[in-house]
């Protein structure tokens, strides 16, 4: 998202400023961090204070050689996003860790869990500097509370994608591998106001007779934990972080648990995900491709934060989907039959995310691609070259 910013703006920029002075000021006194509650980079706690569960190398599925066409092609004009501190660098594998920790604070105002001892935030893969927005000060020190037993906290993530991915489904891992003994209770950290995917995994948990117990911290308030559960994965490209594919069943339970008492959509063997009026990687010349895939006998439907049963539902039953690049494409996870995913994208935006989702979903995936994006990644399309892209990618589906 950070695409495109101008030299004005990234000039005037004060967040890099304060988190420099920040820093500054506290130092690497654990002390200071913690008085302040600014924790401005990440470590690893000394081996004394972690129980290893986990830790693991998945190699990318998106390597076969049935996606080689398609993995060259998002190569190219490719704008992954790279993690340059990370200390994996293969891009093309990701390790898995699963970890009880002890002595770790859970700070309300980023939701970040971080040892106490160091003042550091907790990661597996890195040393380097947070920033900001994940590393605020806040005026926590005098609302410190001890939670007993393990607690796991979900950052408040806008991004639908990333809080599936990157955070629910390895939680889902390390549950479904044991982190939590029968009987024991997992208490699950959250900001005040909770994500309503966060809520529904919670609820899916209690119905399926987990013992959960749920804390809502304001910015105000800190944690401290006998035992914190990290559940991640890291790679050195942010674009491949799901790595968990043994955990979609055990995810798709807990969802389905939740939303047992949701009256479900019928399917339909073709759908269309529209981005709809959004503020980013709005598409020009969307309304006569839709118009076009539904002469094709495409349903055009739109995700929100309030309609995930329904996602769930579309994606897990279509045969072809399609879609504009983003969040909502994660959904191809839910897939149960092995479908077609294609993604529409920038000329010059490409990314290898779709791709990725897919083969490990063990989807199919063909990309086709619009003009050049321009501010907030919007990109323009001929329909009509477009509806041909996509005829084509359905008809090598279907070749043997």
């Amino acid at each position: 998202m950070a695409r495109h910013h101008s030299a004005l703006h990234r000039t005037f920029d004060l967040k890099p400023i304060a988190f420099r002075v920040m820093k500054g000021l506290t130092g690497s006194s654990p002390a200071l961090r913690k008085a302040v509650s600014f924790f401005p980079d990440f470590g690893w706690p000394d081996d004394g204070k972690v129980r290893l569960i986990e830790d693991s190398v998945h190699p990318f599925r998106l390597m076969q050689s049935r996606y080689d066409r398609q993995r060259a092609f998002v190569s190219e004009h490719n704008v992954d996003v790279m993690k340059p501190s990370c200390r994996f660098t293969e891009p093309d594998s990701a390790h898995r860790v699963v970890a009880l920790l002890s002595g770790i604070l859970v700070p309300g105002h980023t939701l970040t869990p971080v040892d106490a001892a160091t003042g550091r935030q907790l990661s597996f893969d890195t040393t380097s500097d947070s920033n900001w927005n994940f590393a605020h000060p806040a005026p926590a020190a005098f609302h410190t509370r001890r939670v007993g037993g393990i607690v796991a906290a979900t950052p408040p993530y806008s991004h639908y994608g990333h809080l599936l991915t990157d955070v629910l489904m390895p939680l889902c891992h390390a549950l479904n591998r044991g982190a939590v003994a029968p009987g024991e209770t997992l208490t699950i950290a959250t900001a005040r106001s909770v994500n309503p995917l966060v809520l529904s995994f919670i609820d899916g948990l209690r119905r399926k007779g987990l013992s959960i117990d749920h804390v809502r911290l304001a910015p105000w308030e800190r944690i401290q934990t006998d035992s914190y559960l990290y559940a991640r994965t890291h790679c050195c490209n942010v674009e491949r972080l799901f790595a968990t594919p043994e955990a979609i069943e055990f995810a798709r339970s807990l969802f389905e648990a939740a939303y047992q008492d949701r009256q479900l959509p019928e399917p339909a063997p073709r759908i269309y995900l529209t981005r709809g009026d959004t503020r980013l990687r709005r598409v020009d010349g969307e309304v006569a491709l839709m118009e076009g895939l539904r002469q094709r006998g495409f349903q055009i439907v739109q995700a929100s934060w309030s309609n995930h049963y329904e996602q769930m539902q579309w994606f897990g039953k279509a045969q072809i989907v399609m879609g504009v690049h983003g969040a909502g494409l994660a959904n191809i996870l839910w897939a149960q039959r092995q479908p077609l995913l294609i993604e529409l994208m920038a000329q010059n935006g490409r990314k290898s995310t779709g791709l990725h989702w897919a083969a490990e979903a063990g989807a199919d995936y063909e990309p086709v691609i619009g003009g050049a994006e321009g501010q907030k990644q919007a990109f323009a399309i001929d329909p009509d070259a477009v509806l041909r892209d996509v005829d084509a990618a359905i008809e090598r589906s279907r070749a043997p």
